[in-house]
């Protein structure tokens, strides 16, 4: 596995104990965004003079004090929802993990969902098309539901995988586990076999319909011929959706907390300078169709807590600088 993919890629994919570890690692970021946020603008603010001073006489621009006090507040303001939801997501299941009923807390946790108001496509693509074993033409769908409710289902139709009849919105993620999951369960019967989300409709609309159209097309002509496809396949059996359909019921207590954090999606350009900054000519570049908000928040949560322990370094430990 490459350092892009198991960094900047989907992480915490695999098992149903990973997207619950997953989810609640994501809801520890945007809380530990905020609170350090707050803390290192606290401090600028507290210590102004200091800084200022510091600044002064070590010629650096005074401004560097505003940028970090915007930088902090910028993060802070992505970060709210994310830490207001996790706030949520210990509110409805705190009763749960001291011991009470678990049914009711999932079905408070249902009752809560609010629609998402968004009009989004919702749709990622594979390179391949995922047939029923027996039946290639006829689309698969999972339910994601269990005894406190429905969240909508996950239908496969060829390369397309779409989120119909959701009770709320979900992220990116759900579609990254059920891939994962599928390459998994087809690689049991032909390890050569690659199943890989190659368009997300909801980061790139256009280019994902365009993707979309050349599927169609070649399924088209394949039905128009009376050939074989035209397109990759892989098979699932019977025995593959009934595993699929029962882990999708044991996401669900997990999806319902994830609902409350933001979704964030974005595709990601990262570069490699063959010579370090400022006389970086030559650099290497590459780019992902989609960041994990783990990796891409992670990230942000690790600047600023490097930023603030710099600052809470120079308080403790002044630096000698000339006086004037």
């Amino acid at each position: 596995m490459g350092i892009s993919t198991y960094f900047i890629r989907e992480q915490g994919t695999g098992s149903v104990a990973d997207y619950r570890k997953r989810v609640h690692r994501l809801a520890v970021i945007y809380m530990g965004i905020v609170v350090t946020g707050l803390i290192a603008n606290v401090l600028i603010l507290v210590h102004g003079k200091f800084f200022v001073t510091l600044a002064q006489r070590s010629n650096l621009e005074t401004a560097t004090l505003a940028v970090i006090l915007l930088i902090f507040t910028y993060l802070i303001m992505v970060s709210l929802s994310g830490a207001w939801g996790a706030l949520k997501i210990i509110y409805y299941n705190w009763p749960a993990w001291w011991g009470g009923n678990r049914a009711q807390v999932e079905q408070r946790k249902q009752a809560a969902l609010k629609p998402s108001e968004e009009d989004a496509f919702e749709a990622v693509y594979l390179n391949c098309l995922v047939h029923r074993q027996g039946a290639p033409d006829a689309p698969i769908k999972i339910p994601i539901e269990d005894d406190a409710g429905h969240l909508g289902s996950i239908v496969i139709d060829g390369a397309e995988i779409t989120d119909e009849q959701a009770t709320c919105r979900h992220s990116n993620s759900l579609f990254a586990y059920v891939q994962r999951r599928i390459e998994r369960l087809v690689h049991l019967r032909d390890p050569r076999a690659r199943v890989e989300i190659v368009q997300w409709a909801s980061i790139d609309d256009e280019a994902a319909l365009q993707y979309d159209s050349m599927v169609t097309f070649s399924r088209n002509l394949q039905h128009h011929l009376g050939s074989g496809p035209l397109w990759p396949v892989v098979e699932l059996t019977e025995e593959d959706i009934a595993i699929l359909t029962r882990e999708c019921r044991e996401l669900c207590p997990i999806l319902r907390d994830e609902a409350h954090l933001p979704d964030i999606e974005f595709e990601v350009e990262y570069r490699l300078p063959i010579i370090p900054e400022p006389l970086a000519f030559i650099t290497l570049s590459r780019q992902e169709r989609r960041a994990d908000p783990v990796a891409s928040m992670g990230c942000a949560l690790i600047v600023a807590v490097v930023i603030m322990a710099l600052l809470v370094l120079f308080i403790w430990l002044p630096p000698w600088v000339p006086s004037k």
